[in-house]
């Protein structure tokens, strides 16, 4: 699966060095560099206005030689304020331990990476990012009796409200969970999906037909209303008449 990383380190020799372990070990991976906050920030605002999204960020802290420059930090910050941004996994670089650990309850930061470190360090943790899911695009549910899921975001295709708890749908089943509104788990889930009833959110690219007459969406062998709010947005951003 190819990915799109963005690494941000303003020494250079560092940055080549990072960008160019990466595309060794895994060539189909599409990799990004910046060496200051203001190029990071329109690459990232570019894959924004794209939808050409980030998969993982790798962030030096300090971005300039001026004692107590911490340009990372507000990288970090401005990427957070995006809601397609909210779970994409940062990975910090620093020469300072006590600042990754700042990073990790702040940012909520996958890890972070103590200076010096070698290619190998870099590369473990881009295979356990692989191996635990978190290169996925993975959402973490608490269910009702308090049991922890990963599940992948395009395996949901559908999203109900009901009393109080939302019905999360996917391809391996189905999960019930208090943790999220119908409106904070829209938000999380991004642009992939949307609302199309006052109660229930839809995965677009699970979307197989839609019946203008009835106002009804099929998706994966469900018969899902459309709400009258919701008609004109859906058949703008989803829909094709069938």
């Amino acid at each position: 699966m190819m990915h799109n990383v963005l690494i941000v380190e303003d020494d250079k020799i560092q940055l080549e060095i990072l960008a160019n372990t990466i595309r060794t070990h895994y060539p189909g991976w599409n990799i990004q560099v910046a060496s200051n906050y203001s190029d990071a920030k329109a690459l990232l605002e570019c894959s924004l206005n794209t939808s050409d999204l980030f998969s993982l960020f790798l962030f030096d802290i300090q971005l300039s030689l001026e004692e107590g420059d911490r340009g990372g930090f507000f990288l970090a910050k401005e990427v957070r304020k995006h809601t397609d941004y909210f779970r994409t996994p940062i990975l910090f670089l620093t020469a300072i331990s006590d600042e990754g650990v700042f990073a990790l309850s702040q940012f909520h930061c996958y890890n972070y990476i103590t200076k010096p470190y070698t290619p190998q360090d870099i590369l473990c943790q881009l295979e356990q990012m692989l191996i635990t899911g978190y290169l996925e695009n993975s959402l973490e549910i608490m269910d009702m009796n308090r049991i922890q899921h990963k599940i992948r975001a395009n395996e949901i295709y559908l999203v109900e409200s009901k009393a109080h708890t939302l019905t999360i749908c996917t391809a391996n089943g189905d999960f019930i969970t208090r943790q999220f509104s119908l409106e904070k788990i829209l938000d999380v889930l991004g642009n992939d999906f949307i609302q199309c009833h006052k109660r229930i959110i839809v995965n677009k690219g699970h979307i197989t037909s839609y019946d203008k007459s009835s106002q009804y969406l099929r998706i994966n062998d469900h018969s899902v209303p459309i709400g009258r709010t919701y008609l004109k947005n859906l058949e703008t951003k989803a829909l094709k008449r069938s």
